[in-house]
C-alpha cells in the first residue's frame, strides 16, 4: 500500500553490508545538519556505551519486542544476526513524515525495501558499499575490513554470507550508490545527495 500521499517528511535510509562504513557516514551527516536526526528503530541487542535510549534505537527485551509484533506496532522486523532482532516502529515513521521531519536510518535490506514500498515518495535509499567491480571483489574488501577491526570469525562468516547473497545484490534497487573507498569523499558524496533531496522537497538542511 502506498502511504506517501501528501506527507512532507523525508527518511534517508543507509543500506549496506557490515564493514562498508554506513554508520560512520550517517553519524557525519547527523553532526553536520542540526535538523537531521537518526530514526530510532527497535532492537533487542545491548545498548553500546555511546548510545542513548530512544536516540539511536529503542532498546527492548525479546519479550517486549514480541509484544510489539503482536500489537502490530512494527512496520517490519527481522532477526539480522542470530538472537538480535531489529524492527521499524510504525508510529515513529508516521509521525516523522506527517510533521515534515527529516530522519536518517541504518536499516537492513528487507526492512528498507518494505519501508520504501510503504512510503515511496518519502524514502530515499542510499546504498553504501566498498570498491570492487564485482560482488566477489567487494566481499574480499569487506572481509579485510572486518578482520581489521577484529570481528569474531563466526560473525565475519555470517556477515559475509549475508553480504554476498542479500545485501550487495540489492544496490541496483537503491536510489543512490556511494562507494566508500575514502571516508571523507564518501561523506561528501552523501552530503550532496542529502542537499539534492532536501531541495527537491523544499526542506531545510540547517547545517550546524
Amino acid at each position: 500500500m502506498n502511504s506517501s500521499e501528501n506527507l512532507p517528511g523525508l527518511i534517508l535510509v543507509m543500506i549496506g553490508p557490515g564493514g562498508a562504513g554506513k554508520n560512520a557516514i550517517m553519524k557525519a551527516i547527523i553532526k553536520h545538519y542540526a535538523n537531521i536526526q537518526q530514526l530510532a528503530t527497535a532492537t533487542t541487542r545491548d545498548m553500546r556505551s555511546d548510545e542513548k535510549q530512544g536516540r539511536e534505537h529503542l532498546f527492548v527485551s525479546l519479550q517486549q519486542f514480541e509484544a510489539m509484533i503482536a500489537k502490530g506496532e512494527l512496520l517490519e522486523y527481522q532477526e539480522v544476526t542470530p538472537g538480535k532482532f531489529y524492527g521499524i516502529p510504525r508510529q515513529t515513521v508516521a509521525d516523522c513524515l506527517k510533521n515534515a521531519e527529516v530522519r536518517i536510518a541504518d536499516i537492513e535490506v528487507l526492512g528498507a525495501e518494505k519501508l520504501a514500498r510503504a512510503y515511496p515518495e518519502n524514502v530515499v535509499q542510499v546504498f553504501v558499499t566498498v570498491p570492487g567491480e564485482s560482488i566477489d571483489e567487494q566481499s574480499r574488501v569487506l572481509e579485510g575490513r572486518m578482520r581489521g577491526r577484529d570481528d569474531g570469525a563466526t560473525d565475519i562468516q555470517h556477515r559475509l554470507e549475508r553480504a554476498r547473497t542479500l545485501e550487495l545484490p540489492y544496490q541496483s534497487q537503491c536510489d543512490y550508490v556511494v562507494v566508500n573507498g575514502a571516508l571523507a569523499a564518501a561523506i561528501d558524496s552523501t552530503r550532496a545527495i542529502v542537499e539534492k533531496e532536501l531541495a527537491r522537497r523544499g526542506l531545510s538542511g540547517a547545517p550546524q
